[in-house]
């Protein structure tokens, strides 16, 4: 593959749409259309946070692009200059849910979409302690819902009424489970 070209089609106040001109393995000229954030960090931490009653703490979030609730593990960008991604998830779960982790553990990292240019970095939290009200943004509307671990997967799979899930979720369980971590 080679880059031939590259160009921004549209620059909004959080988002770049970008094209790429290359040329395929045959030498044909393609083009390949992607998003990029625009003067912030393209990595977002996600955290899948438990209680000591082994219960996940979700967000049920309204996300205004699809006008629609979606049930998410607590995540948030990496925005803050200069701060590393452990500190932005334990500053993200503490503001969104109320909930404070001790201690946090790198889980995986990797990229979301191919049309997005994203990277979410995953973190686990055992044990995790409600300790103040969650203090949202204004463009934040969120609700913090606990499910027992062992129950997870049926509550994803069969969501409240009117509500979507964030895969998300549910991707990362093989992996808590082979390191031994739930």
């Amino acid at each position: 593959m080679e880059i031939t070209k590259e160009e921004t089609i549209f620059e909004g106040q959080y988002l770049k749409f970008k094209r790429k001109y290359f040329k395929d393995k045959d030498g044909k000229e393609r083009i390949w259309e992607y998003v990029k954030r625009n003067g912030i960090s393209s990595t977002f931490v996600v955290i899948f946070a438990l209680t000591k009653n082994k219960e996940v703490i979700l967000e049920k979030n309204y996300r205004v692009p699809f006008e629609k609730w979606f049930l998410e593990l607590p995540m948030g960008l990496c925005d803050e200059k200069g701060e590393k991604e452990i500190k932005t998830a334990k500053r993200e779960l503490l503001e969104e849910t109320g909930y404070e982790a001790k201690k946090l553990i790198p889980i995986l990292k990797g990229k979301v979409s191919s049309g997005i240019i994203e990277i979410a970095s995953f973190y686990f939290a055992e044990n995790v302690e409600l300790v103040a009200k969650p203090s949202t943004d204004p463009a934040e509307e969120i609700e913090v819902i606990k499910v027992p671990l062992n129950e997870l997967v049926d509550f994803v799979l069969n969501p409240p009424e009117n509500t979507g899930i964030d895969v998300l979720i549910l991707s990362i369980l093989p992996i808590l489970k082979k390191k031994k971590l739930i």
